[in-house]
């Protein structure tokens, strides 16, 4: 079981569940997605801090920088921060 905190709550994510997912299931008011495959990079989102290993479901194809990871795609182990990255 992974934790993440978030600017609107801390949440965990069950077993093979993506940030995404786990987003959604806790009602997060600004997630956005669209494809949902790796492709848009809608689901954008900056790491702040982690512990374990971040982990994809699958390999995105939207351009990444170093701190960020796409929600759809994201299996975090141990604690995991992030914010939003709109734009």
């Amino acid at each position: 079981m992974s934790w993440v905190f978030t600017a609107e709550k801390r949440f965990y994510l069950h077993d093979g569940e993506t940030l995404l997912d786990g987003m959604i299931r806790t009602e997060h008011k600004d997630v956005r997605f669209m494809c949902r495959q790796g492709y848009c990079g809608a689901c954008k989102m900056q790491v702040k801090t982690y512990t374990g290993r971040l982990t994809c479901k699958k390999t995105p194809l939207a351009e990444l920088d170093d701190d960020e990871v796409l929600a759809c795609c994201c299996l975090p182990e141990g604690v995991l921060t992030v914010a939003y990255r709109h734009g």
